[in-house]
């Protein structure tokens, strides 16, 4: 059985590269309380036009997982 949920092949093959150039949103603290996810979706929209609303979506999400994983700190709970 194939456990694999990345279906959207297309999105995969561009994510690291997109990651590493969008990162710098993370770090970002968007106005009026908007999610980083927000900022972390327009950054990619004007990086890379040629996506749809819902690759942009999928990538936002996956990347704020991507973040948060790699920046956890010791002993805290995972969110």
């Amino acid at each position: 059985m194939n456990d694999e949920r990345r279906k959207n092949h297309k999105l995969r093959a561009l994510f690291d590269d997109a990651y590493r150039r969008l990162e710098y949103c993370f770090e970002a603290r968007p106005r009026q309380g908007l999610p980083v996810e927000w900022v972390v979706y327009r950054a990619a929209r004007a990086a890379y036009p040629q996506l749809s609303s819902l690759d942009l979506f999928q990538f936002a999400v996956a990347s704020s997982r991507v973040h948060r994983s790699r920046h956890r700190q010791p002993g805290h709970l995972a969110y």
